[in-house]
């Protein structure tokens, strides 16, 4: 084949003898003309398509109709679009069109060709980009839902997690529950056989006494036989007695070891305290230690408590008395809770009220007396009539005896030490009463209302609405939390924003 030169060479060499013929039958050929193919076929020789398209594009522009003009255009062009199909440049493309929309005779079928295939090289380059991009976005998504599945797969192994704690401290509570309930089987029995020996006793007294009876009519004169009668008598007594101190001291050994079981059971549940974000019994009632040795009595109105009433040391004593209190307190709340048909309600209370004492700032031993005070705070229902207060609907009159439970309590708080009885009357006379003195027994109003009375008024209301009830359903923690805070006159906003925190 042929070199690219040469072929140039003999083309160069065609056109030289076409265009001498040209102006050899027409000498009028301007020289301008002339100088612009001379240009044009220097550069196209030199290789320089760019100066060559110039040049003949500028021939053209004089001699448009000019064969020999149109004949090294059109060898000028293919090479421009061959350059462009190598190198696409849209605008160079565009001023190539515009040239062949003005010179169309330029235009042949090569030129056609290589113009259709710059086209088709385009829309390929264009769908590959498009597919690129498609591409890029794809793999973008699958990032991202790869990154949302690994988030929901950890989210699940947490809830997983969750779940399982949660399980295991209920089944925690379970066997803590079915060992009490075998200790009150326990004791059940025990005081099933105490009164099956006192019955003995007393059958055993009545037949000595009948048999002494005998004895002295048949052997009236007989000194000796009355003596050791008696003497007999003395030694059976001595025994009952030594018998009856026995069992008394086991019991109270039981008891103890009943009390110990409660301790550290509730020790153990309050110890998961931050997992289940729950509070028992046990894990209250021993909060005393260095940091904190006294105890303020509650019952002023404000929050502040280097306002309240003066400190009161407590002793080991003193302390051991309030964990009994405690004890004593929760069978109380559960007698409540049954007369009234209210599952739980005194310990949902008493702990909702514990917890935000402490969230509050008052000192430990105030929320501990609150605590106890609020498992007993409706202790006026064990004195009204139980089909009152399970009755579904209430007339008038029914409603107003029903508040008379606040003046019944009293006589169920004689257990309570003295010097703690402040706190219990408030609790269970005063947690009807009203910000704006609309509530009742006395209507207080403001500061006049103490402490505990607030807190219960507050968290009593929470733990009904929330609690599902044969006239409507549960409310969730934030709809109830909202029913609170509508209502400004009734309750106290501090206690209510205390409460918002830790539900």
């Amino acid at each position: 084949m042929l070199s690219d030169k040469l072929k140039k060479g003999i083309l160069l060499f065609v056109f030289a003898l076409m265009t001498l013929g040209v102006f050899a039958a027409s000498g009028d050929v301007s020289d301008l003309k002339t100088r612009y193919m001379d240009k044009a076929e220097a550069a196209f020789e030199d290789g320089n398509i760019t100066d060559a398209y110039k040049n003949i594009n500028a021939a053209l522009r004089l001699a448009s109709e000019d064969a020999s003009v149109i004949t090294f255009a059109r060898m000028v062009y293919r090479q421009k679009l061959e350059q462009l199909l190598e190198k696409f440049d849209e605008l160079e493309l565009v001023d190539v069109q515009t040239n062949l929309e003005k010179y169309p005779t330029v235009q042949d079928t090569n030129i056609k060709k290589l113009l259709r295939q710059i086209e088709i090289a385009q829309e390929e380059a264009a769908k590959a980009e498009q597919k690129a991009e498609k591409e890029a976005q794809e793999k973008k998504e699958t990032e991202r839902f790869e990154a949302q599945a690994r988030l929901n797969r950890e989210q699940i192994d947490a809830s997983r997690a969750q779940a399982e704690a949660t399980n295991a401290q209920a089944e925690e509570t379970r066997k803590l529950q079915e060992e009490q309930a075998k200790t009150n089987e326990a004791m059940r029995e025990q005081s099933d056989a105490i009164k099956q020996q006192n019955e003995a006793l007393n059958k055993g007294l009545q037949d000595i006494n009948t048999g002494i009876q005998a004895s002295a009519e048949q052997s009236r004169h007989s000194t000796k036989i009355i003596a050791l009668s008696i003497i007999g008598i003395a030694i059976l007594i001595f025994v009952i007695i030594l018998i009856g101190i026995a069992i008394a001291h086991s019991s109270f050994k039981q008891s103890q070891q009943r009390q110990d079981q409660y301790m550290q059971a509730f020790k153990m549940i309050a110890a998961n305290q931050n997992q289940t974000n729950r509070l028992m019994l046990g894990g209250v009632t021993d909060l005393y230690n260095a940091s904190n040795p006294t105890l303020r009595l509650a019952g002023a109105s404000t929050w502040k408590p280097a306002l309240g009433l003066p400190d009161v040391e407590f002793s080991e004593e003193d302390q051991e008395a309030l964990k009994e209190l405690a004890v004593k307190c929760e069978e109380i709340g559960a007698q409540i809770d049954q007369a009234t048909g209210r599952k739980n309600n005194s310990k949902n209370v008493s702990e909702l009220v514990y917890k935000v004492s402490i969230k509050l700032g008052l000192p430990q031993g105030m929320a501990m007396l609150n605590f106890c005070a609020s498992m007993i705070y409706d202790a006026g229902f064990l004195g009204m009539d139980p089909e009152l207060l399970t009755a579904e609907s209430l007339t008038d009159e029914q409603k107003m005896a029903m508040k008379e439970h606040v003046n019944l309590a009293e006589k169920y708080l004689d257990f309570v030490p003295k010097k703690y009885w402040s706190v219990f009357e408030d609790a269970a006379m005063k947690h009807h009463e009203n910000i704006d003195g609309t509530g009742y027994p006395k209507g207080l109003k403001g500061d006049e209302i103490p402490q505990i009375a607030r807190l219960i008024r507050v968290v009593e209301t929470y733990v009904s609405l929330s609690s599902k009830r044969s006239y409507r359903d549960a409310m969730d923690k934030e709809t109830a939390i909202a029913k609170l805070r509508e209502q400004p006159h009734f309750y106290d906003s501090a206690v209510v924003d205390a409460l918002d925190a830790i539900v």
